[in-house]
């Protein structure tokens, strides 16, 4: 999706320890599928909320200041952790709590997280923390030269939560960490101030900053990395498709394609992995939209016609959706559920 750099209009986004949370290729294009279905009716019933709190950030991207919280009782309340307080200093979100961490508010789908292990916000999304919650990486835009009119180069921070320890692993061309995986960080060419998406894919090690170029990755925001598999929605405002590609043998497959009935927007994994995608028709721009569980490439699953624009959370309860008349879960049988009627932020890691 598109990718802003230097403002402050919010984008669709997204930590337990671990929550399951270029060079242009061209792709032949996939066989039409039959024309959209129409989503009959499905209704939404209203659960107890899980015995569990949620991590839940209150605030817009973009504000200058926002809030950690939990989500709990069987009503699904969300009180603000005194400690979950997240300010943004220029470039930069900084933790209110002490010893104070930093992260990239360059971007617009910079935001924080909840990090279990060490149970404190993070100034980073979720997918920047390693799975055992005791490290994180993100990206410092700065000027090569100071002469520079704008900043166009990129340092690399790794975060060490248990000592503090802040080391650079990489210095050059913009780049944006896509994720924190146990194989190395994921990052990205980015262009600041204009364009959209990204470009390519590097996995670096996050000890010695070595990089390893992904192969054949398509240009696009990288909307997803879980277990090898990477999921990117292209290089295009309306979306059409998804690419699912394997990160180890670079493989490529064609997921929910649309064609002409639609656009699609990437709302994150179900608990198997399987893209969750919100489906909108051409030309009804009254439509809510419908969510479906894409189960093949072409083969999918109507779940509601209800619409999600921020990335879901996936743990044991299966994957946290935030909308805007309040919080679902969608259990491992794809069955959703309206949990709580919190409004104004995002889940911010698994509930525990």
């Amino acid at each position: 999706m598109l990718l802003l750099f230097a403002c402050s209009l919010p984008g669709p986004s997204g930590i337990a320890t671990s929550p399951e949370a270029s060079g242009v290729r061209t792709i032949s294009p996939p066989t039409q599928q039959s024309p959209l279905p129409t989503v009959s009716p499905i209704p939404i019933v209203r659960a107890a909320f899980p015995s569990c709190r949620l991590p839940y950030l209150k605030g817009a991207l973009g504000d200058s200041h926002m809030m950690g919280g939990f989500v709990q009782g069987k009503a699904g309340t969300w009180t603000a952790d005194p400690a979950g307080g997240i300010t943004q200093s220029g470039d930069f979100y900084v933790t209110d709590a002490k010893p104070t961490l930093r992260g990239s508010a360059f971007s617009s789908k910079d935001t924080s997280a909840y990090d279990l292990a060490l149970r404190r916000w993070v100034p980073v999304r979720r997918e920047q923390v390693r799975n055992d919650g005791l490290a994180y990486a993100y990206e410092e835009p700065f000027k090569a030269k100071s002469s520079d009119p704008q900043k166009n180069a990129t340092r690399l921070h790794v975060i060490s939560l248990a000592n503090g320890n802040d080391r650079v692993i990489y210095t050059g061309a913009p780049r944006a960490v896509m994720a924190y995986e146990p194989e190395g960080i994921y990052v990205t060419s980015v262009m600041y101030y204009a364009g959209e998406g990204g470009s390519g894919l590097w996995r670096l090690n996050p000890t010695t900053g070595a990089s390893t170029a992904i192969p054949k990755v398509p240009k696009g925001w990288i909307e997803a990395v879980r277990r090898g598999i990477a999921w990117t929605d292209g290089a295009t405002i309306m979306p059409r498709a998804l690419t699912r590609l394997n990160l180890s043998s670079g493989s490529q497959e064609t997921w929910a394609y649309v064609g002409d009935e639609g656009w699609i927007w990437f709302v994150g994994l179900n608990t198997i992995g399987n893209p969750l995608v919100v489906v909108y028709p051409v030309g009804e721009s009254a439509s809510p939209g419908a969510l479906f569980v894409y189960k093949t490439p072409t083969v999918r699953a109507a779940i509601a016609n209800v619409s999600f624009q921020q990335l879901g959370v996936t743990d044991s309860h299966g994957t946290w959706l935030a909308g805007p008349d309040g919080i679902y879960l969608l259990d491992a049988k794809d069955k959703l559920a309206k949990v709580s009627d919190v409004t104004g932020g995002t889940v911010a890691g698994g509930c525990n």
